[in-house]
């Protein structure tokens, strides 16, 4: 079971889960989390090199500089940004042997979000959870689909 630290954010996002945030038609279940959980939320640094990515991709123009804002400004100020740290790198190697044993080897971006997500003891919020279907087969990763209603805790 995940050992929360009170100081510390419960929940990493996945890029999927932040770049709903600025759509004009948002997810609602994914607005109402963020909202009732946006303290405890962090992203990390692959994450954050995705939205990037995805932002230096588009072409110049008025979406550019709105998302460019967004990104830069509403994110980076909202949420604690982790870093793949020597033991995510540790936790990521295990991980990529045992899913390769197993015959199911996983991204290299999502093993590295997952590994994140077990080195800080946090809950990964993703849409994606079938790229991460192998990696709890092998860990004790948690993963949460805040597109889905949950039901209260």
């Amino acid at each position: 079971m995940i050992n929360y630290n009170e100081e510390e954010p419960h929940y990493l996002l996945d890029s999927n889960i932040v770049s709903e945030i600025i759509k004009h038609d948002a997810d609602f279940n994914v607005i109402k989390q963020i909202a009732a959980h946006n303290s405890d939320c962090a992203i990390c640094t692959t994450v954050w090199q995705e939205l990037l990515f995805g932002l230096y991709r588009l072409p110049d123009g008025i979406n550019k500089k709105y998302l460019e804002s967004f990104i830069k400004d509403d994110v980076y100020e909202s949420f604690k940004i982790k870093n793949f740290s020597e033991k995510a790198a540790e936790i990521q190697a295990q991980l990529r042997a045992k899913l390769e044993k197993i015959g199911r080897p996983s991204q290299k971006e999502d093993s590295m979000i997952a590994a994140i997500a077990l080195a800080n003891h946090m809950v990964l919020v993703t849409r994606n959870t079938k790229h991460f279907a192998a990696i709890q087969e092998v860990s004790d990763l948690q993963v949460e689909n805040w597109f889905e209603e949950l039901a209260p805790a």
